[in-house]
C-alpha cells in the first residue's frame, strides 16, 4: 500500500508545479515597471564607454530624459535601435551599457548609428542593480529633477512609446515650462 502512495507523490509535485506556473501566467508585467515609479535617479559615476572624462548621473538632469539599459548581445536591443535613433532627435538619449564588453558595444554602435548623447558603462551591473533592472533591454523616463515618472522592460515599441511615455513626457515637459516662468 506504501508503494502505490509513493507513486502519486511526483504527480502531486508535477501538478502543484503546473499550478504555481499557471497563476504566474496571470501576473501583469507591467505592474513591476509601475513599482519604482516615483524614485529618483541614483546618485553614481560611470565610465563613459567611448573613453571620455567619467559620466555623473547629475550630468543627465535639467531636462525630462530617457535612459536605455541595452547591450550589443540583447537581440531586442538591436530591435528597438531604429526607433531610439529616431526618438534621439526629440527627447534627450542616454545609453547604459549593461554586463557588456567595451569592444563589443563600441563596434555595434558604429555599424548601427549612435544614438546616445552619451553611453555610461556598467559592465559588472553594479548601477543597473540600483535602478532596479530586471534585464536588457530597458527604458526608462526621467523628469529633469530625475524622478522616474515611466518605465518598459523589454523591447520599446512604437506603440508603447507613444501609450506610456509621450503623456508622461509632455507633462514633465510642461512642467519644466511652468518652472522657467517667472
Amino acid at each position: 500500500m506504501r508503494s502505490r502512495l509513493r507513486l502519486f507523490i511526483p504527480l502531486a509535485l508535477a501538478l502543484g508545479l503546473g499550478a504555481l506556473l499557471w497563476l504566474g501566467l496571470g501576473n501583469d508585467p507591467y505592474r513591476q515597471d509601475e513599482a519604482t515609479l516615483g524614485r529618483t535617479l541614483p546618485v553614481w559615476q560611470s565610465q563613459d564607454l567611448f573613453g571620455g572624462p567619467p559620466i555623473p548621473t547629475e550630468r543627465l538632469k535639467g531636462k525630462p530624459f530617457l535612459l536605455n539599459v541595452w547591450a550589443s548581445w540583447c537581440p531586442a536591443c538591436r530591435a528597438e535601435h531604429g526607433l531610439l535613433s529616431e526618438l534621439a532627435g526629440s527627447v534627450p538619449l542616454y545609453g547604459l551599457n549593461y554586463r557588456d564588453k567595451g569592444g563589443a558595444a563600441r563596434a555595434w554602435l558604429s555599424q548601427a548609428g549612435n544614438p546616445y548623447r552619451a553611453v555610461l558603462e556598467d559592465p559588472d551591473g553594479r548601477l543597473a542593480l540600483e535602478l532596479g533592472v530586471y534585464g536588457t533591454p530597458e527604458t526608462y523616463l526621467f523628469a529633469a529633477d530625475g524622478t522616474l515618472i515611466a518605465r518598459h522592460t523589454g523591447e520599446l515599441t512604437r506603440e508603447i512609446w507613444q501609450r506610456q511615455f509621450v503623456p508622461k513626457l509632455s507633462e514633465a515637459r510642461a512642467a519644466v515650462t511652468a518652472k522657467s516662468r517667472p
